[in-house]
């Protein structure tokens, strides 16, 4: 790298390092580790939940799917604002009312602990492959760029995210995520400029001759319920994806519950989501820019056999010139996007595992830095787990339809559980319950590994709406049976 390039990179680093150890000082307890002692700004959490749900999917991947493809990916943000809106007015008054750690102790107070730690056992596979593949995502780019092996690249990646975040914990990781998502979102915006700098033709031309090419098609109008790409199936999709995603998931959840009250943690997922679809959209224009760059100036243009997942970081690496520190930058986004996504897993699921199985079940009445260490401990031992993860899935080819599937085999079970938690008053029995969402994911695993990926029985995008009613239907044959304290 030259320079310039040089110094941006290092300039990154140096922010977040900073940022991390400025915002993670004094932890105290547990409260402060895992929540941020509640008063963190709702606008810093509004970036954090951003930069933690584009996440280096966003960044190495989405481009890819619009050279290869068109920006027909921008569908899944339609249905995402309905199913945000149920969690800010359902779920997140029910957690705030609850003072809760993770979203688990609500179901705890709702039903009791056998909900509970199911819902967070299913809550740790999800994240753990979800996060994962993220990190491959990441690494993969970074694997391009730089020449550097795959899973060198992996582990330390993993091991920096685990640095600062054992460290510092929420507060580190809302602070520097928050910085993070302005270097990415910079970074895209740099990409584009320079594509329509360096692409000969106007603005205008350039942009009809991808609409011709019909790279900046939207909507796929298909009434055909099994097919996957449809606009009216993506619709409902998302819908119940946001839902469960933004309620029901400690990764995303608890950054909303560091807020000063309910109506910071209301506006700061708002805020993300009002922001999160011009972000896409602009991260698909860079996809669109460079297919078209390569049309007109085809001298380095990547291999016809690249996977599409590494046209973007192809171009960083061969494209961009020297000397000028967008190489700089754009490298820098990579890092930005692979450590935000990282990090707030890693912190999601220490939070989980200390509040929802060690400390009431395997090391009570314990003084508070007895957790925290805890919690610090299981950072470091996840971090671990997740880089085991993405190294298993090297070699996979559709990284981005990979996460959503796998996500759709859980989340309908969580989001199920959630629902009969704040819909009904007296339904959902605690020794049911794990029936209820088991059961939900067995059948879609059945659903996933038993049809033919060419003419599947039920599309995947159908998957976490059969396992939400599934469980909501499921557990609601139930009565809730209270203990003498009330609880269920």
């Amino acid at each position: 790298m030259a320079l310039a390039d040089s110094l941006v990179l290092g300039f990154y680093f140096a922010a977040v390092l900073a940022a991390g150890l400025c915002a993670g000082r004094r932890e105290t307890d547990t409260d402060d580790y895992f929540l941020g002692g509640r008063r963190q700004p709702w606008v810093v959490v509004g970036l954090s939940i951003l930069a933690t749900e584009l996440s280096a999917l966003t960044f190495v991947v989405v481009p890819g799917t619009a050279f290869g493809g068109d920006c027909a990916y921008l569908q899944l943000y339609f249905g995402a604002f309905i199913g945000r809106m149920a969690i800010v007015y359902l779920l997140l008054p029910a957690f705030y009312g609850g003072r809760v750690t993770t979203v688990y102790e609500y179901l705890g107070q709702r039903f009791g602990p056998w909900t509970r730690c199911t819902a967070s056992l299913l809550f740790f596979v999800s994240r753990v492959i979800g996060s994962g593949l993220r990190l491959l995502a990441a690494s993969l780019a970074v694997s391009v760029v730089f020449g550097w092996r795959l899973e060198a690249v992996i582990v330390g990646c993993a091991g920096v995210a685990v640095a600062y975040t054992a460290f510092g914990g929420i507060k580190a990781i809302v602070w520097t995520d928050a910085l993070q998502a302005l270097v990415f979102i910079g970074g895209a915006v740099a990409a584009v400029a320079y594509l329509f700098a360096a692409t000969p033709g106007s603005i205008v031309e350039n942009l009809s001759v991808a609409a011709d090419a019909g790279k900046l098609n939207v909507f796929n109008w298909d009434l055909d319920l099994n097919n996957d790409k449809a606009f009216v199936v993506l619709l409902i999709h998302t819908l119940f994806l946001n839902a469960a995603v933004f309620g029901t998931d400690q990764d995303l959840t608890q950054r909303m519950l560091t807020c000063r009250d309910l109506k910071g943690g209301q506006r700061s997922l708002i805020f993300s989501t009002l922001l999160g679809f011009p972000v896409v959209a602009l991260f698909l224009l860079v996809g669109v820019m460079l297919w078209v760059h390569y049309q007109a100036v085809p001298g380095g243009a990547p291999a016809s056999d690249m996977a599409v997942d590494r046209v973007f970081s192809h171009f960083i690496a061969t494209g961009l010139p020297a000397g000028w520190g967008l190489r700089g930058l754009l490298l820098a986004g990579l890092f930005a996007a692979a450590m935000s996504s990282l990090d707030s897993a890693l912190g999601a699921l220490s939070s989980a595992a200390v509040v929802d199985f060690y400390r009431p079940y395997v090391a009570r009445d314990r003084d508070d830095r007895h957790y925290l260490r805890a919690g610090r401990v299981f950072t470091c031992l996840f971090g671990v787990l997740l880089a085991a993860i993405a190294i298993l899935f090297v070699g996979e080819t559709s990284l981005l339809w990979e996460a959503f599937e796998w996500a759709s085999l859980i989340f309908g079970s969580l989001l199920g559980v959630f629902l009969l938690a704040v819909l009904t008053r007296d339904r959902g029995w605690d020794r049911a319950n794990p029936f209820a969402m088991l059961s939900a994911v067995g059948v879609l695993c059945v659903l996933k590994f038993a049809q033919s990926e060419e003419a599947p029985l039920i599309a995947w995008p159908w998957w976490i709406v059969i396992g939400t009613a599934w469980t909501f239907c499921v557990g609601a044959v139930w009565k809730t049976e209270r203990s003498p304290s009330g609880r269920g």
